[in-house]
């Protein structure tokens, strides 16, 4: 029989333990909050730095600065070969800080020894592209490492449930440093690019020393390397490291034709308008997939075809309905900053921002099928799809961009979505239909 004072202390006893559940569920939330809010102001400072760019600077200058952020962003798929991938299953499953230490210091020692061995690629892309004499490649180089070294940072305190230190320090570097680079330019023209790529680099030396006092516990003592830890990841990751870099190869390809064939200015034209068309997937990423991911992951895994079968449904419907919201918010607001800018160039263009809106709507559809085939571990046929499809999309701008410019660019980006959509939904179909049979 239960005397009053156990009683009592029962009673405390599951308050004490109801308000540390509230805690922590409030905790959650306002975590979740705080990412979404870094989110936000990081893609709205982008699409600001970009329409400064344009409104400030000449089309020439934006077509250096979009050419020198597609090398970057491939040479960073180059670099981290796609480890991420082994390296952020290991953390998850590891027991102890010891096991999780031993992956990131593996991790971060393979990222710079393949930067030293990619840096030397992306100079002679600069040479063969004619636009190193406009900035200081010392600059370029520290930005470049700056860039792969936040982003796994980035991801080792996301998968270490720290998610509002994740999003603090993209913003950092991704953000933070735009309006200083702004203001320099403003003064020299002349001398823009190595204004951004300085102020870049110090948004991105803050962001990594934030990341790393975030991780120490992680860095020390140091471990060895062992050649088998490469071994495994890179086994691992193979076949998705082929795809992702073929992704980007689809997306940035066009950038290097045009340039080849048109110039800088229409590089920057370009990029203006799929600075706007892109930062749509973004918010969709963010809002739509990024969440409910991790269910269709599991239902994968768990192979619970209902399951993967209504939150695959439930990811379409909201991804189709954001995608088509914030497009046709896009098409309503862009003929008001076209008037705004005052420039002709980028407003006798307008045709082709249409046509690269529908192209990335098609895209989120796309990858909301290609993440329900990675779910199910179909690496290998994305990979295939992805030799096929791509290249003939490269080629197709390499004879068309010449005769047929900008709107051949955007159009083959278009019809090149559509095949890869349809490509990957027949292989989920047929995978689908083969799984309900079981």
């Amino acid at each position: 029989m239960c005397t009053p004072a156990i009683a009592e202390m029962a009673h405390v006893t599951q308050m004490t333990n109801a308000m540390t559940a509230l805690v922590r569920s409030n905790r959650t939330a306002i975590a979740g909050m705080l990412s979404m809010v870094l989110r936000g102001l990081l893609l709205v400072a982008k699409f600001g730095f970009i329409v400064a760019l344009a409104k400030w600077t000449t089309p020439q200058t934006l077509g250096i600065y979009a050419l020198i952020v597609t090398i970057i962003t491939i040479a960073i798929y180059l670099i981290g070969l796609e480890l991420h991938t082994f390296t952020a299953r290991e953390i998850v499953s590891g027991n102890s800080p010891a096991d999780k230490a031993i992956h990131i210091q593996s991790h971060l020692f393979v990222v710079f020894c393949t930067y030293a061995m990619v840096l030397p690629l992306t100079f002679i892309s600069l040479i063969w592209l004619e636009i190193f004499q406009y900035f200081h490649f010392f600059l370029f180089g520290v930005v470049l490492l700056l860039e792969i070294l936040c982003q796994e940072l980035g991801r080792y305190l996301l998968i270490l449930s720290r998610p509002v230190a994740s999003n603090a320090l993209q913003f950092i570097r991704g953000a933070a440093w735009m309006p200083f680079a702004i203001f320099l330019t403003l003064n020299d023209k002349s001398q823009a690019i190595d204004f951004i790529l300085f102020c870049w680099v110090m948004g991105g030396a803050v962001a990594a020393t934030f990341g790393l006092w975030n991780i120490r516990e992680y860095l020390f003592p140091l471990v060895r390397f062992r050649l088998a830890w490469l071994r495994e990841a890179s086994h691992s990751a193979r076949h998705y490291f082929v795809v992702a870099l073929l992704t980007q190869v689809q997306i940035y390809a066009d950038r290097f034709i045009i340039q080849r064939v048109m110039g800088e200015a229409q590089v920057g034209i370009l990029s203006f308008y799929q600075s706007f068309a892109g930062t749509m997937v973004a918010f969709v990423q963010t809002g739509v997939i990024s969440v409910m991911l991790p269910r269709l992951m599991a239902a994968a895994a768990s192979t619970n075809v209902v399951e993967e079968r209504k939150i695959r449904a439930q990811m379409f419907k909201w991804a189709i309905f954001l995608a088509v919201s914030i497009s046709a918010a896009l098409v309503l607001f862009m003929p008001a900053l076209l008037t705004q800018l005052d420039k002709s160039a980028y407003s006798t263009a307008l045709p082709i921002f249409y046509i690269l809106l529908l192209g990335n709507v098609v895209l989120v559809v796309s990858l909301v099928v290609h993440l329900s085939l990675y779910a199910r571990r179909k690496d290998i046929q994305l990979m295939q799809i992805s030799l096929v499809i791509i290249p003939l999309g490269v080629i197709a701008n390499v004879i068309a961009v010449p005769i047929y410019g900008l709107a051949s660019a955007v159009t083959i980006f278009c019809i090149v979505s559509v095949l890869d959509l349809t490509a990957k939904y027949w292989l989920l179909y047929k995978h689908s239909t083969a799984a309900e049979k079981l």
